[in-house]
């Protein structure tokens, strides 16, 4: 099959096997977080007549490496894409939890693809502002644990420029975390200072 045939045919797939989650589009409007949804999400996987049944995390981890496999250009509508980058965050968040962070990152950066970096702005349906920190702060937990403060510095500065101040103290913790495990002393009491100025 054709380039095209195969976006739209992992696209289906991932719809497909979505739908059987409780992480569909109007649940994740009623949940009160994230959170909330990633700890209702069954976990245990049961045996029947048929054969195995996988959990729900199984089935969304499944639907969402088919779903980034088409791709966030291969989605137009903005509902659908802010959904497929929380299925990322919550399965990030699996990974975290399991502590592999290279495959934490690897779906906190897709999620990031799906949202874009210019959606900050709350629409009142699923909180934009919420999924953007998320993914965000995600990804700067994940680079700091694998020791990459190029990208522990980019994510820690995106969430600076888009955030208020209050909301911004994890990801300077993250940041100055990072520059403590290099030994850059100087930086740290650099931005130590501008913390500071910034409490007066």
């Amino acid at each position: 099959i054709d380039l095209s045939q195969r976006l739209d045919l992992h696209f289906n797939i991932a719809l497909f096997l979505g739908l059987k989650t409780s992480m569909n589009s109007a649940s994740i409007q009623a949940m009160g977080s994230i959170e909330d949804g990633f700890k209702n999400l069954y976990i245990s996987e049961s045996k029947t007549a048929e054969g195995p049944v996988l959990s729900e995390r199984s089935l969304l981890s499944i639907a969402t490496d088919h779903i980034n496999h088409a791709g966030p250009d291969f989605i137009l509508e903005l509902s659908q894409r802010k959904l497929f980058a929380t299925w990322n965050l919550i399965v990030g968040k699996e990974m975290s939890v399991r502590s592999n962070f290279g495959c934490a990152l690897h779906y906190y950066e897709q999620g990031i693809l799906f949202i874009g970096n210019g959606v900050w702005i709350d629409d009142g349906v699923i909180s934009n502002h919420q999924l953007c920190l998320d993914l965000y702060e995600g990804a700067s937990n994940a680079s700091l644990a694998m020791r990459n403060h190029k990208l522990v510095d980019y994510y820690t500065s995106v969430i600076f420029q888009n955030v208020w101040f209050e909301r911004s103290i994890p990801a300077w913790i993250i940041l100055m975390t990072s520059l403590e495990s290099f030994g850059k002393h100087k930086e740290i009491v650099d931005k130590g200072i501008r913390l500071i100025r910034r409490l007066d």
